[in-house]
């Protein structure tokens, strides 16, 4: 399910969408709000979510490590590596000190 949006008048890309304090273009805060309400999804769930045509696994990899280098200057950044959870993805929020 292809979630971009456009503008419902011209036919344009909307423009880039704030998460955690960052602009992230339409996909990639599509993949964001889909792993923040599935928290433990697996690559191929979000392929089914976020992507329309035969994407690979490689490529929803490829905007996740994207997003967490556009979220490193934040307390928030994916993770699919926590333990016993490898390969589900969730969002991380560090609390603040």
């Amino acid at each position: 399910m292809n979630k971009t949006y456009l503008c419902p008048r011209c036919g344009q890309p909307m423009p880039s969408r704030s998460r955690a304090g960052v602009c992230l273009p339409a996909k990639k805060a599509d993949i964001f709000d889909t792993i923040d309400k599935h928290p433990g999804i697996t690559a191929e769930g979000i392929l089914a979510n976020c992507f329309d045509d035969a994407a690979g696994i490689n490529l929803v990899r490829q905007h996740i490590y994207q997003i967490n280098c556009m979220l490193a200057g934040t307390r928030t950044r994916i993770s699919g590596n926590e333990p016993f959870t490898r390969g589900e993805y969730r969002i991380v929020r560090e609390a603040e000190k």
